[in-house]
């Protein structure tokens, strides 16, 4: 990510074939910590604008996913399970760090090469 793209409301840019392909990634939580929207730059980047959006519980679930019972899971975790694991769309370090696969853009490249 560079400072401008930033200041311009992308985080990276991709060019595929002819198309320019400028992604924003916004992360919610689970947890009480807010965020605010960025002003629209004044100068938008060319291209088209995708958002990929993902919500992730607080990471002491991520950590350890059972309840006390140690049979279910919490709420949080088994929302984000369902929705970001277990489609492939997201996967889980170790260390509690949440990072996107491959899918995400593999589905927009497919989109792109079915209007070829």
């Amino acid at each position: 990510m560079s400072e401008e793209l930033d200041h311009q409301g992308a985080d990276f840019q991709v060019t595929y074939g002819n198309r320019t392909l400028n992604y924003q990634v916004k992360k919610t939580s689970f947890s009480r910590e807010v965020r605010q929207d960025r002003p629209r730059a004044r100068q938008p980047l060319p291209g088209e604008f995708i958002e990929i959006s993902y919500k992730v519980p607080i990471y002491d679930h991520i950590r350890q996913p059972y309840q006390l019972n140690g049979r279910e899971f919490y709420s949080d975790y088994r929302q984000f399970k369902e929705t970001y694991l277990d489609t492939g769309m997201l996967k889980v370090w170790p260390n509690g760090f949440v990072v996107f696969t491959p899918l995400v853009f593999v589905q927009k490249k497919g989109e792109i090469d079915n209007t070829l």
